[in-house]
């Protein structure tokens, strides 16, 4: 008789954790106030289980779909984006172990994860090496050891973490990670080379946070998102635990980290019109020329809070609309494994000879264009939103202490991540060329 494996729905997570949610909405404004790091926040939510959250339900995790998990996201993002991009850091570190082809390593990581053990990530370097390269290096010392070296910036979310994910070329004497067949979402790729373009010889390196050697700077000087411990780690011969390989170039790991960054905007959105909404049914004053209507009353004003309603609903939708799709692309690689006897259901390479494979890539390149059209519309909807709610309000809603403009700066902030613009281009070029989009992977000089 065969067993059924629950695995957690959003209904489930939601009610999980909208006691935290809940704490941690009414110290925001104080910590932005301030500028205080959410150190209490993301622990209350890592006690609950946050970074557990698309841990299969077999290693030890709820196993929530892409869908669910960014809907959690979303509702996190709504009441403190900072954190929630902290949380967002830890989620694409599970996603690149889920990737990885080696099962020992996966399972040993989501043992730590499901512990309770988080990651930040150090993926980017500010400036100095060309696009695909890396000026961060592992090497080995006299014993043996792993060691790393390098400067990376927009470390969100190391400065809270046990762990930093970081790119790193690879000297001659360091083996590439393992890149076997088999397993877990790995089998979404298409190539076995995979990962970024430039060096064949680029890794992610685990690296313990709090250990000689290591220095992380809580300089982020960005006007949004200030709370994010978004800055500099240095890697002075450091220690690395773990070398992972980096995901394929058309595997879902791209496509996971921009639905969240979407995720994360999408909740700033519901944000600032809750918090417009509110201050609008509270408003008395009014001018002569609204005709002496109390701005709850006045048909106009209303109109605007129905567009940025209908807005709200739109991106939240969009965002939803990508995890289904990879959703679905992880279902059909899962379902490719169960009928080939264990052989990994890869992607646009398989030719003729399998169709479940071709199946599964053709629902991952719809995951891609449906992230790419979300990535397009989300931070002008959600951008729009933040500034057209002033509309219904008056010069008073400027006070810094209802601090309404955090919201516009948060949103700013992610949407300069990724320009929007590119994905605009790589949807047009598919929709008259049919030209595959290409997925977000690197920064350098061009």
């Amino acid at each position: 008789m065969t067993s059924t494996v629950h695995v957690t729905t959003y209904q489930d997570l939601a009610g999980r954790f909208a006691p935290a949610l809940q704490d941690i909405a009414r110290g925001e404004p104080a910590r932005e106030a301030g500028r205080h790091l959410p150190f209490a926040a993301l622990e209350q939510l890592r006690a609950v289980g946050i970074g557990t959250l698309t841990v299969p339900v077999e290693a030890g995790g709820p196993g929530a779909g892409q869908e669910d998990m960014l809907r959690l996201l979303m509702d996190l993002a709504a009441v403190d984006a900072n954190t929630a991009h902290l949380v967002r850091s830890h989620l694409s570190f599970v996603e690149h172990v889920l990737a990885q082809p080696d099962e020992a390593l996966r399972t040993r990581w989501l043992e730590r994860v499901a512990d309770g053990e988080l990651a930040g990530s150090a993926l980017s370097e500010a400036r100095g090496p060309a696009l695909g390269e890396m000026d961060t290096t592992v090497s080995r010392d006299e014993g043996g050891q792993l060691r790393i070296s390098g400067r990376k910036y927009y470390t969100t979310g190391s400065i809270f973490a046990t762990w930093t994910l970081a790119t790193a070329r690879l000297d001659d004497a360091v083996p590439l990670p393992g890149r076997r067949r088999g397993g877990s979402r790995q089998n979404l790729a298409s190539g076995a080379s995979g990962g970024s373009p430039g060096s064949a010889r680029l890794a992610l390196a685990v690296v313990r946070v709090r250990q000689p050697r290591t220095l992380v700077k809580d300089d982020w000087d960005g006007f949004g998102q200030r709370l994010t411990g978004t800055g500099t780690v240095e890697f002075d011969r450091a220690g690395v635990e773990e070398l992972l390989a980096l995901p394929p170039a058309d595997g879902h790991v791209p496509l996971h980290h921009e639905a969240t960054l979407m995720a994360l905007l999408a909740g700033v959105g519901r944000a600032a019109l809750r918090d417009g909404v509110d201050q609008t049914k509270r408003r008395r004053r009014s001018p002569n020329t609204a005709g002496g209507l109390t701005p709850r009353e006045d048909d106009q004003l209303l109109g605007i809070i129905g567009e940025l309603s209908a807005q709200q609903a739109t991106a939240e939708e969009l965002v939803r609309a990508a995890g289904r799709d990879l959703d679905a692309a992880l279902a059909l690689a899962a379902a490719g494994r169960d009928t080939q006897g264990g052989r990994a259901a890869v992607g646009a390479d398989a030719g003729d000879d399998g169709g479940d494979d071709g199946a599964a890539a053709e629902a991952l390149q719809r995951a891609a264009l449906t992230a790419h059209r979300a990535h397009v519309m989300v931070p002008r909807l959600v951008l729009d939103t933040c500034t057209r709610i002033f509309d219904t309000l008056g010069a008073s809603a400027t006070s810094t202490e209802l601090q309404l403009d955090r919201h516009w700066r948060n949103a700013r902030t992610l949407a300069s991540h990724d320009p929007a613009v590119f994905m605009a281009r790589m949807v047009g070029d598919w929709e008259v060329n049919g030209t595959a989009p290409v997925p977000y992977l690197s920064t350098g000089t061009a």
